[in-house]
């Protein structure tokens, strides 16, 4: 039998492990098995909880990075987004559309443009009623007349508080009762001259103005005929007794008195000269400025018993610019003219900077009443650089010249807006935040030793920057070779350095150096103990040397080394051949012994000799299992071969082996490619197969739904399309996205110029916006439209109840042109009862225009002051009846009075006060001097229209103040004069 030596077996099992070793190199795995089941290319990973691979950490099921959450899934509607930015919760900042939202504003707050639960925009016309920003409906449209206003602030029925022009409606209380400033069926604000007869307010008629002489008196309590008890003079009536018959004070005609004007001084008549004189009144009265009689006779042009808003007290009508200052009407000083002055303006007000009226003699330049685009709040006009922040005129700030937080063009310090601001110690601007060239990002200059390499230049490029301006010679300790740069950053340097190793000790840096890297195991031959340098030259080690007899042969100073210093003569049993050494160590002994291996059985101690010492581990190829002699010799053992198909490669047989006997022509789903073996393992094969992203689907349904050539999860359709469906990332889902299109109200910058939310060409600006931008129905046009506002003098039938020419509180229109304000002014009078009144108590009402007349409370049949107006009481009168008393005194006064008094319909002891003309001039103080406090008054009050100031655009004389009239520019003006025939 063939003895194989020990030696040239190993070599041979190390030749035979080369070719596996690379084998197996080559079969190196580049996918990831994923535990479901599913094969993740290389570059992917599985996500955590969900059949699919990932590309970035979003799915893997730890939080991380800028990660929100991370459930383990890309998937949507789970309580975490697919891309991990969102746990899918209302006021997380995230509008999460599978979750129904249409907005998120970071909070969970109503009022705010956002609702509460994410599910309104707060938009009127999204379907959703927001309370919390005043809406009463919603209807899913901005229309109005079909139930929701077009501004969702009204159900758009009469009696809920909101005036619906689209219904009708003129007015709207809050309730349905008339008689309180707006009628029960809302199509009235029980104004004289509105066209509608109000009842409840004692309209006889009304035919649409406030002109005597039609029909219809200008206060609507006559239809100015002979003996309706009202005095027409627009007719000519000089009586009216409410009847057509004659010699009873008035004639059937109601042209006479039967009395003044017949030319005789009769009873209490002071004169009479058959009309008018110019010392007799046309009531027969004598003729003084004062009288509250306007005789045009003797050149009077008003009197209203002294000052009043329209009538001056020297009986001329009140203009500004006539040189008297009439208080009554708001003047507050008066340049005959009108002209300006240094304390007044044209318009009779005191002129100060910001009255909203440029006075040039006082030297203002503009005045806007604040900051506007052309002027500044102190009147000069608008200029960047003034060092005025005018912020109307787009002004940031204004210094002046540059300072530290102002540019000198108005606009905020920042660096990289091209200005160099040495103010806000700014050394450069080159008009971006690049570090590469001259100038840095923080606007300093680019220079040599700042670690930062100006390539781009121009003025100092650099070649290299190590941070100094130094010219090194040498590299750092521990580095041989080192880039540095000259300490003009010119150059360039290739440098070299000390290290551990090259055999010269660098003492700042080693405590040895003995010219290697390695640290030595033992000493010399001969010593026993010694000193090396560590590997790293930090530290000098002890170490021990061969010696003869140590069992370690030291082949450069011993022949043999068997640990001892005797010389054997034979092996020890277990060894066939074996050698020995002298005790010199100076001599190898050959000896021989009987050994395990050498293929004969010792009977005493062994069980087999297969003639080697080895405990094969494998059958010879072919053979699934066979038994094998140990290689102890002690026992014999069972074991298995290779065949083809058991998925080892046995090289010296095979050329591959995939665990099977077929041959494959495609890689498993998942696998782009793959290494397979033929079915009698003697050829490897190098096949394809689909992955998700190839643009090919599976057939199998299980690996793919769909596979649109990538592994993106598309979130938007291309442009034009307003929906269409993406293939999911993973190809197992086809999804239903939304894209850009013309109308959605969000500009694509590739395809669109504009984009304003629909696809119509508008033709104007949506109500209170003069001036607006919209864009054409293609989107591709900005428009630059106007549009009508509140105070244009153009009513908008949809928006506006009225408008008046001014956003203004005077006028017949409110400052909002929500309502029509042309109002009479009310008040009341709460009676008590007459034994606790007491004779000679008075209370004083005044019409704002004839002499305020004062009643008196009458009990003994006499007056103190035959000049009041008695109100006749007894101790027993009760309250109910005081009032009707109060109403009848009241209605008792001779014309011209301009109060009625009526009793309350929801109180027997109110008497309720009217003005008989509309306007502002009605709101006078009731003064009272009775001593029970249960007798109250209250007014005039909520009189309006009628009030608007010289100068004030109107668009009719109900507009302007009673002694002006709307002009043909459309402003408050003095009536013409009319020439004298």
């Amino acid at each position: 039998m063939t003895r194989v030596s020990p030696s040239s077996m190993a070599r041979a099992l190390l030749l035979l492990a080369a070719p596996l070793l690379l084998l197996s190199s080559c079969f190196q795995p580049t996918t990831v098995d994923c535990p479901a089941g599913l094969v993740c290319p290389e570059g992917l990973k599985c996500a955590a909880n969900q059949a699919t691979c990932i590309s970035t950490d979003c799915g893997d099921g730890v939080i991380q990075g800028s990660e929100q959450c991370d459930d383990g899934n890309v998937v949507d509607g789970d309580g975490c987004s697919r891309d991990c930015q969102s746990t899918e919760t209302c006021g997380n900042g995230v509008v999460d559309r599978v979750t129904n939202e249409k907005c998120d504003d970071g909070n969970t707050e109503d009022g705010d443009g956002c609702s509460a639960d994410c599910n309104s925009n707060e938009l009127c016309g999204n379907g959703v009623t927001d309370t919390a920003v005043g809406e009463k409906c919603d209807d899913g449209n901005n229309a109005s007349g079909d139930g929701c206003s077009a501004d969702c602030l009204s159900t758009e029925v009469c009696g809920n508080g909101y005036t619906d022009p689209s219904k009708e409606e003129r007015c709207d209380d809050g309730n349905t009762v008339s008689g309180d400033g707006c009628s029960a069926d809302c199509r009235s604000q029980e104004s004289c001259g509105n066209g509608y007869v109000d009842v409840a307010k004692g309209e006889k008629c009304d035919d649409g103005n406030n002109i005597n002489g039609d029909g219809c008196s200008s206060d609507c309590k006559s239809n100015e005929t002979c003996g309706n008890g009202v005095l027409d003079t627009i007719k000519g009536e000089i009586c009216d007794d409410g009847n057509n018959v004659s010699e009873d004070g008035c004639s059937a005609d109601c042209r006479s008195a039967e009395g003044c004007g017949n030319g005789v001084r009769d009873g209490e008549e002071q004169c009479d000269d058959k009309g008018e004189s110019a010392t007799c009144n046309l009531n027969c009265t004598v003729r003084v400025c004062g009288d509250g009689i306007v005789n045009r006779t003797a050149g009077e042009q008003c009197d209203d018993k002294g000052e009043s808003a329209y009538c001056n007290a020297n009986c001329t009508l009140r203009a500004c610019g006539d040189g008297v200052v009439n208080t009554s009407s708001g003047e507050q000083c008066d340049n005959p003219g009108p002209v300006n002055s240094n304390t007044c303006d044209a318009d009779c007000t005191i002129a100060f900077c910001g009255d909203g009226f440029t006075n040039i003699t006082r030297g203002e330049l503009c005045d806007t009443a604040g900051n506007s685009r052309t002027c500044n709040a102190d009147c000069t006009p608008a200029a960047c650089g003034d060092r005025y922040l005018n912020t109307a005129a787009g002004e940031q700030c204004d210094d002046g010249p540059n300072s530290a937080i102002c540019d000198v063009d108005c606009t905020p310090t920042a660096c990289g807006d091209g200005v160099t601001n040495t103010a806000a110690k700014e050394q450069c601007d080159d008009g971006n935040t690049r570090d590469d060239d001259d100038c840095l990002g923080t606007c300093k200059p680019n220079i040599c030793g700042d670690s930062v390499v100006n390539v781009n230049g121009p003025e100092r490029p650099e070649a290299c920057d190590d941070g100094n301006t130094r010219t090194e010679t040498a590299c750092d300790y521990g580095t041989a070779t080192c880039d540095a740069c000259s300490g003009d950053c010119k150059t360039a340097l290739a440098l070299k350095g000390n290290v551990c190793g090259d055999n010269a000790r660098d003492t700042a840096n080693e405590a040895c150096d003995d010219g290697n890297t390695e640290t030595e195991d033992a000493c010399p031959y001969g010593q026993a103990t010694c000193k090396v340098c560590r590997f790293d030259c930090k530290e000098s080690l002890s170490r021990t040397g061969n010696i003869c007899s140590d069992n370690v042969k030291d082949a450069d100073h011993e022949a043999c080394d068997d640990g001892n210093t005797t010389t054997e003569t034979s092996c020890p049993y277990g060894q066939a051949s074996c050698q020995k050494c002298s005790g010199d160590c100076q001599s190898v002994l050959p000896l021989q012994g009987n050994v395990c291996g050498d293929g004969m059985k010792d009977a005493t101690n062994e069980v087999c000799d297969d003639g080697n010492t080895q405990t094969e581990s494998s059958c010879p190829y072919g053979m699934a299992s066979c038994q094998v002699c140990r290689g102890d010799c002690k026992e014999l053992i069972p074991v298995t071969g290779n065949v083809c198909g058991d998925g080892v490669a046995d090289l010296a047989h095979e050329k591959c082996d995939d665990g099977n006997t077929t041959t494959e022509t495609s890689c498993p789903y998942g696998q782009a490619n793959c290494q397979r073996c033929s079915s009698d393992c003697q050829t490897l094969l190098m096949l394809g197969g689909n992955v998700c992203g190839d643009g090919v689907q599976d057939p199998s349904a299980a690996n793919e739904v769909c596979d649109d050539g990538n592994t993106q999860t598309e979130s938007s359709c291309p442009y034009g399309q307003a929906s269409c469906q993406v293939c999911r990332g993973d190809c197992k889902e086809l999804r239903p996205v939304t894209g850009n299109v013309c109308g959605d109200g969000m500009v694509d910058p590739a395809h669109e110029k504009c984009d304003d939310g629909n696809t119509q060409t508008e033709s104007s600006c949506p109500y209170g916006q003069a001036n607006c931008q919209r864009c054409s129905s293609d989107c591709q046009t900005p428009l630059m439209l106007g549009g009508n506002v509140c105070g244009d003098g153009v009513q908008d039938a949809t928006n506006e109840a009225c408008d008046d020419g001014n956003t203004l509180i005077c006028g017949s229109c409110s400052a909002n042109c929500k309502a029509k304000t042309l109002t009479v002014a009310t008040g009341t009078i709460t009676a008590s009862s007459g034994s606790q009144m007491f004779d000679e108590e008075t209370f004083t009402i005044s019409d704002g225009i004839n002499t305020p007349v004062t009643f008196e409370v009458d009990r003994d049949n006499k007056l103190k002051n035959n000049a009041n107006q008695r109100v006749v009481l007894a101790s027993d009168t009760p309250a109910a009846q005081v009032a009707q008393a109060i109403r009848n005194a009241i209605n008792a006064v001779e014309e011209p009075f301009e109060i009625e008094a009526a009793i309350s319909a929801s109180s027997t002891i109110t008497v309720n006060l009217t003005h008989k003309l509309q306007g502002s001039i009605g709101n006078q103080t009731i003064t009272e001097r009775i001593t029970n406090s249960g007798f109250r008054v209250s007014g005039m009050t909520g009189g309006s229209g009628y009030d608007c100031a010289q100068g004030t655009k109107c668009v009719g004389d109900e507009d302007c103040a009673r002694d002006l009239v709307c002009g043909t520019n459309k402003t408050c003006a003095p009536p013409p004069v009319v020439p004298a025939p």
